[in-house]
């Protein structure tokens, strides 16, 4: 999952970590995964787009 996040933002993994240390990029941890909305992600998108 973590790879499609960093694809679809164009984001390196490191970054991701940022994100997800800063709160950007909410997310859960199950089952030792990090999991992350759909609609949060798009709403990085569009922010990013702005």
């Amino acid at each position: 999952m973590p790879r499609e996040v960093c694809l679809a933002l164009n984001i390196s993994k490191r970054s991701l970590q940022s994100y997800r240390d800063y709160g950007i990029i909410p997310c859960s941890f199950i089952g030792g995964k990090y999991m992350y909305k759909e609609s949060d992600l798009v709403r990085i998108l569009i922010q990013k787009d702005k």
